[in-house]
């Protein structure tokens, strides 16, 4: 088969180079074995554990069985995820009037999971690096699902609160690994890009699942069945993650885990995020606020300064070195911040212009949820030809396009003049921005970096989600007014709207032009050339391999006391050749003619 000439000439390592290297056949079930120490890959010796002579037990012919399940079980988690939150937002009246709820009070019914989501994804995803990507998901399942059925059976407002606040921290603990197992389980390329591109399409269906299912439920047996549905869900999930997500070896040294990097940012990122979601009802210079959100910002700003000092962070500052990790993070917080604000004026259009109820709603989202699901999956196959700025950039420009179509909405506008063709346009616009967004967060990371990266990628997505809404909240409820004469509700409310609509295509031009200046020309199957990148290519620690680069460069000599093990300079400089030779160092080469 002809190679594109703009492909990433990277070879791929036989069974004698590299004992860490998958099958490409076994992608689904087997995950990349972590190497600890140079040897193992310098020396050409073939893992003997392949050849264990040691009887198979029924649960590992079980295990070998569920393995190609892995990608569905993560894609689920996620869905399942997305799914209680949509359905606590359309709930959030009968859950306020069954349990008492103070109209004051009524913001915590979603801010309670969404602030401890976000302020524990980052340690979640370090924890799971560190002392494995499996047990940390099946964790986080395990504790999601327990608290959603204490949720189901809250009596008071106050318990209801503490434990939806519980119940977010579980969700901390999957969803970065999630991504995690997935980048680690399929090689970069192709198979990677499908695999997301499948969790994508999870993720979109779950939004509408979400307003269904609460419409049905609360219409039939009520608001506590979301939560029982979910925890049903949640431990059947964990069943099938269990046999399905392959074991990983022990790690040769105990990891050590930086507490106060973990304290600080964990209080930090939960003090922005309460000031972004809180914001609005109680003033952005308010004393409830304003004071805690400086004192997330000093948080934040003191854990990068443990960062830079301990041994071993919490979150290694290499990671800001690969340029299109970092611009991925500051476009996610945009894309979500776009995303959320048009689902939660259209879903406001629909109810309060169009006056549909619940599962009307639902079923005008219906379009844009089915679609997702086709488009993501062709995505999943042509990206790895294509671009990815060109296509993000066209992505947010189709973005604003919905939202200003959806800006001249007006009470007689029929579904199908504007919602319908413009809800079809927002799914290419999500699926050439967002989907390729995510790609390339996770391209160029080592796998022992994995976890980190999704997390941090995930809190740009949950601090760019309520920063959205908030900020148009404001300007539409100040075109609506927000004292005597104010706009209660009805076709009326469309003015507010319409500038909040404004402002999602404003904030379309803001990412086009992030996009233009911050990404890399790159190809999802070309990482950039980096220490990090190079790594997860050759399965080598990072320091390995930055020492490495330097002696194929001439810049240095074996280092023995940055934590290389101590091997025969000749059998090194020799790897250094073979490396070299091979463009492993450098992955961005490319064939020209």
């Amino acid at each position: 088969m002809a190679q594109d000439p703009t492909t990433a000439v990277v070879p791929t390592p036989t069974a004698e180079e590299s004992s860490s290297t998958i099958n490409d056949n076994d992608v689904l079930g087997n995950a990349k074995q972590e190497v600890t120490t140079p040897e193992s890959v310098l020396s050409n010796s073939t893992d003997k554990s392949i050849h264990d002579p040691s009887p198979v037990s029924t649960l590992d012919k079980i295990k070998t069985t569920m393995a190609p399940l892995l990608l569905y079980v993560v894609s689920t988690a996620q869905f399942l995820d997305i799914v209680n939150g949509a359905s606590v937002s359309v709930a959030i009246i009968p859950i306020a009037e069954g349990l008492n709820f103070k109209v004051s009070e009524m913001i915590w019914i979603l801010n309670a999971y969404t602030i401890a989501f976000a302020g524990l994804l980052l340690v979640s995803g370090r924890l799971g690096d560190l002392f494995g990507h499996r047990r940390m998901f099946l964790a986080g399942l395990f504790w999601f699902s327990t608290w959603a059925i204490v949720v189901s059976f809250s009596t008071s407002p106050l318990m209801f609160i503490i434990a939806r606040a519980l119940q977010g921290m579980g969700a901390a603990g999957t969803i970065p690994t999630a991504m995690a197992l997935i980048a680690t389980n399929f090689p970069a390329g192709p198979a990677r890009t499908r695999a997301f591109s499948i969790f994508a399409a999870f993720g979109g269906l779950g939004a509408v699942t979400g307003i269904l299912l609460a419409g049905g439920l609360i219409a039939s047996i009520g608001w506590a069945w979301i939560f029982r549905v979910s925890a049903i869900a949640g431990y059947f999930l964990f069943i099938l993650g269990f046999l399905s997500i392959p074991l990983t070896p022990p790690k040769a040294v105990k990891p050590k885990v930086d507490f106060l990097g973990g304290i600080t940012v964990t209080l930090g990122v939960t003090g922005i995020v309460y000031y972004i979601s809180m914001g609005v009802e109680d003033g952005w210079a308010s004393p409830k606020t304003l004071p805690i959100f400086f004192a997330g910002l000093l948080l934040l700003a003191l854990f990068i300064f443990i960062e830079y000092r301990v041994h071993q962070p919490l979150m290694p500052l290499r990671i800001w070195k690969v340029k299109s990790f970092s611009s991925s993070v500051v476009l996610a917080f945009v894309s979500m911040a776009m995303m959320q604000v048009l689902i939660y004026y259209v879903n406001l259009c629909f109810q309060e212009i169009y006056n549909w109820t619940a599962i009307q709603t639902a079923l005008g989202f219906l379009v844009h949820s089915l679609l997702a699901i086709v488009v993501f999956s062709v995505l999943g196959r042509v990206l790895p030809r294509l671009r990815l700025k060109p296509l993000i950039m066209t992505g947010f420009l189709l973005r604003c396009i919905t939202g200003l179509m959806m800006a001249f909405l007006t009470e007689n506008t029929p579904y199908w003049a504007i919602p319908f063709p413009a809800l079809i346009i927002h799914v290419f616009g999500i699926g050439f921005s967002y989907l390729p967004v995510q790609i390339t967060a996770v391209r160029d990371a080592a796998n022992q970096d994995q976890g980190l990266v999704g997390a941090i990628y995930n809190t740009g997505l949950q601090m760019g989600a309520p920063f959205g809404i908030a900020i148009l909240n404001v300007i539409a409820l100040s075109t609506n007014g927000n004292g005597q004469g104010q706009v209660r509700g009805g076709p009326q409310l469309m003015k507010g709207y319409k500038n909040a609509f404004f402002g999602i295509v404003a904030f379309g031009i803001l990412g086009f032009f992030l996009t233009l200046i911050l990404l890399p020309w790159d190809k999802p199957n070309a990482p950039a050339k980096t220490a990090a990148a190079t790594a997860a290519i050759a399965e080598l620690p990072v320091e390995t391999v930055e020492a490495i680069e330097a002696v194929a460069e001439g810049k240095g000599e074996v280092d023995l006391e940055r934590g290389l093990p101590a091997v025969e300079k000749s059998k090194f400089e020799s790897e250094v050749s073979t490396i070299s030779s091979e463009n492993i160092l450098d992955p961005t080469t490319t064939k020209t003619g």
